[in-house]
């Protein structure tokens, strides 16, 4: 199963806003499917099971400490948000909370730790949550979006006067919270803030809080606490980041710009002039996380593009000078949407800061200040989540299950591969793969020799392989430069090839041997065939079918033995991406499901390589993502979105349908049609495998 709103990692900042909006089309989209009464479940389509997999601590958004108490807290940018508790002494994972529906994306935060509780806000939803740090529980929410809002990125807090502020990107807004009896008591307006504001600070003694925007030009806007008033702004010619510094004592703040180069402005607050500007190295862009200890007289900032490994850099703030860097390992990747760093200036031994990743698990990485050294890594807890593909060994008695990444994306991905006993349909072993072998959003199976294939949704890709008998990852593969992204794969078990297409445009098949795991060849599809998100073969006639990630969808024939492209098929309108698909080469045809809304079966004639037919399915059955197969009955099951359905093939009907119960994409599926049952999983998080009845 391929993704389509795979984040590419070289994008810019100024990509923020699309996939903001992206997520506000993806949540006003989606259906209930409460809202439908489905087709009755026919006799032999059941589901009879289902399994709920472990949450990931994915894509730390924002974090705070409390060091008088030895923690530190980080909150993710997941749906629902999830806020994990660190002990510093040991440097251990302690709790996590996870909230409530629609309090998500926690991408702005604040802590008073006099009276124990930390305010986290969410994204689109505008809501903010009220958590008491003590049992790391939830006592409150207060939905505060400000007309025209998308949700909250930033906030600063006041605890001497009772008072926390946070900013909403859309609307440009600054909301003005009252902590005492947690009500919203005021709104402020900012110039030129609209679809933008997204970063602040605040001087508590001087009675002013700073916030700015990451649009180009950017703006930081002085806000007059004791009347909530703008007493000032300036206008910046670069995008800001999220994390700005400041310096009271000193009058000075500093501010990270987005982009590559980086700069750090050095900012006068009593006038807002720029008083120096340190330009970083050409690929050290997208400062968006950063610490201060104006005791020392040094800063660190951490730098997130993904061309290059992330980078946290000390500067010297007496004379504005770079000091040392440390450099990041390549899967512990600090993106533009990370703004988690701490820093506890109390501890023994000396100041440490703590910078959280954008990745899936988040990595809190530990640095003392005083020689730039990691003085240690965690890992925060794996998931078994989004679902993107599956393998099934009857003979063996195991389905297995590869872990995905988030449609909103992530910086880096480290892979689980869980698998279930079919007998009793219990889950008996994770296998977690290395940092950054991850997103394994296809599978292949070679159940003669015992081994399983996964390709993991890198750039370039990377092709796992897994030996059955003792649950074992046994070697990589690297894909060529270019050959990104193997989201889709076919395998030739009698002639011993594989065969992955890339989420590239145009998209790419790359063709594997077997039998000493090497790569000997790949081709390029004509343009306009982009991105394969579903993949089948006909062994015995020698050619392998691809379906584009295009409007309409493309179905593109290629010949195995000498691996070119002989035919390409352009689905009718209104037939798009088709991202499932099942083949019946004896009968002669194979079948597409799209993710239009509703869900498409489209049939497909192998000798003449037409469309000789459709089935639009229910309304509320929409998003095709997964497809199995029982050749000897007749029947193909597609997964829509919290339904499987039932289409008799002979005849191209639905003849029934099965609620998962929840509005689940279920992205992955694999059957075991002698013992007639099919598992299908969920992109989601945390993952579920549901087990149907076939007979």
């Amino acid at each position: 199963m391929t993704e389509i709103y795979q984040v590419n990692q070289t994008w810019g900042e100024t990509r923020r806003l699309a996939r903001l909006l992206l997520r506000i089309i993806i949540v006003v989209g989606v259906i209930s499917v409460s809202e439908f009464v489905a087709i009755p479940a026919v006799a032999g389509q059941t589901v009879v099971g289902s399994i709920t997999l472990p949450r990931g601590d994915d894509n730390s958004f924002s974090a705070l400490i409390d060091s008088a108490h030895g923690f530190a807290y980080f909150a993710a940018d997941t749906s629902p948000g999830i806020i994990v508790k660190v002990r510093l002494s040991d440097f251990t994972r302690v709790g996590a909370l996870v909230l409530q529906p629609r309090e998500e994306f926690l991408s702005a935060a604040v802590i008073d730790t006099v009276n124990g509780f930390a305010y986290f806000g969410s994204f689109f939803t505008g809501i903010i949550v009220k958590v008491r740090l003590s049992d790391l529980t939830e006592v409150a929410s207060l939905s505060a979006r400000p007309f025209r809002g998308l949700g909250f990125t930033t906030a600063v807090i006041d605890t001497a006067n009772g008072f926390a502020y946070f900013g909403d990107f859309g609307a440009g807004v600054v909301v003005k919270i009252r902590l005492s009896d947690f009500t919203k008591v005021d709104a402020l307006a900012l110039p030129n803030a609209r679809f933008g504001l997204f970063g602040s600070t605040i001087d508590t003694t001087n009675g002013f809080a700073y916030f700015s925007t990451s649009n180009s030009p950017a703006f930081i806007y002085k806000i007059r606490l004791s009347n909530f008033t703008l007493a000032s702004s300036l206008t910046i010619g670069q995008p800001l980041g999220p994390t700005p510094l400041i310096d009271p004592a000193n009058g000075l703040s500093y501010w990270g710009t987005l982009g590559a180069p980086a700069s750090i402005l050095r900012i006068r607050l009593s006038d807002l002039t720029i008083t120096g500007n340190l330009t970083l190295g050409p690929t050290e862009g997208d400062v968006n996380s950063a610490v201060i200890d104006t005791s020392e007289g040094s800063a660190l900032f951490a730098t997130g593009t993904a061309a290059s490994p992330s980078e946290i850099i000390k500067i010297n703030l007496s004379n504005f000078k770079r000091d040392s860097t440390l450099t990041l390992a390549p899967y512990e990747t600090l993106l533009f949407l990370s703004a988690g760093s701490v820093i506890d200036i109390e501890a023994s031994g000396g100041t440490f800061a703590y910078f959280s990743t954008y990745t899936s698990p988040s990595f809190v990485i530990k640095v003392k200040l005083s020689n730039m050294s990691r003085a240690g890594t965690l890992k925060l807890q794996q998931g078994e989540e989004y679902l993107s593909s599956a393998v099934l060994d009857p003979a063996g008695g195991f389905v297995y299950f590869g872990t995905g990444a988030s449609a909103f994306g992530t910086g880096n991905i480290t892979g689980a591969i869980t698998k279930i006993r079919l007998s009793d349909f219990t889950k008996v072993g994770t296998l977690l793969l290395n940092p950054g072998e991850g997103n394994l959003c296809s599978a292949v199976i070679d159940q003669a020799n015992g081994f399983a294939y996964f390709g993991a949704g890198t750039m370039p890709g990377k092709i796992l392989k897994i030996r059955l008998s003792d649950f074992t990852r046994v070697a990589e593969l690297t894909l060529n430069p270019g050959e990104n992204l193997p989201c889709v794969a076919a395998i030739d078990t009698t002639n011993g090839f594989a065969y992955f297409g890339t989420g590239t445009f145009p998209g790419m098949v790359v063709k594997v041997r077997l039998s000493d795991f090497t790569r000997i060849g790949a081709v390029s599809l004509a343009p306009g065939e982009d991105s394969p998100v579903s993949a089948v073969i006909d062994v015995g006639s020698g050619f392998v079918y691809f379906g584009t990630a295009d409007f309409p969808g493309v179905i593109v024939k290629v010949k195995t033995s000498d691996l070119t492209e002989v035919s390409s098929l352009t689905l009718n309108p209104g037939e798009d991406q088709p991202a499932s698909a099942v083949i019946d080469p004896s009968s002669g045809f194979a079948y597409f499901g799209t993710l239009d809304a509703p869900g498409v079966v489209v049939k497909i004639s192998l000798a003449t390589f037409s469309e000789v037919g459709s089935l639009t399915l229910n309304f509320f059955e929409p998003f095709l993502g997964s497809a199995v197969i029982n050749i000897s009955t007749g029947f193909a099951y597609f997964g829509a979105n919290g339904f499987i359905v039932k289409v008799q093939l002979s005849t191209l009907t639905e003849v029934g349908s099965a609620s998962t119960s929840n509005n689940d994409f279920l992205g992955s599926a694999a059957i075991d049609p002698m013992a007639g049952f099919a598992y299908f999983g969920t992109f989601q998080s945390p993952g579920q495998i549901f087990k149907v009845s076939l007979s």
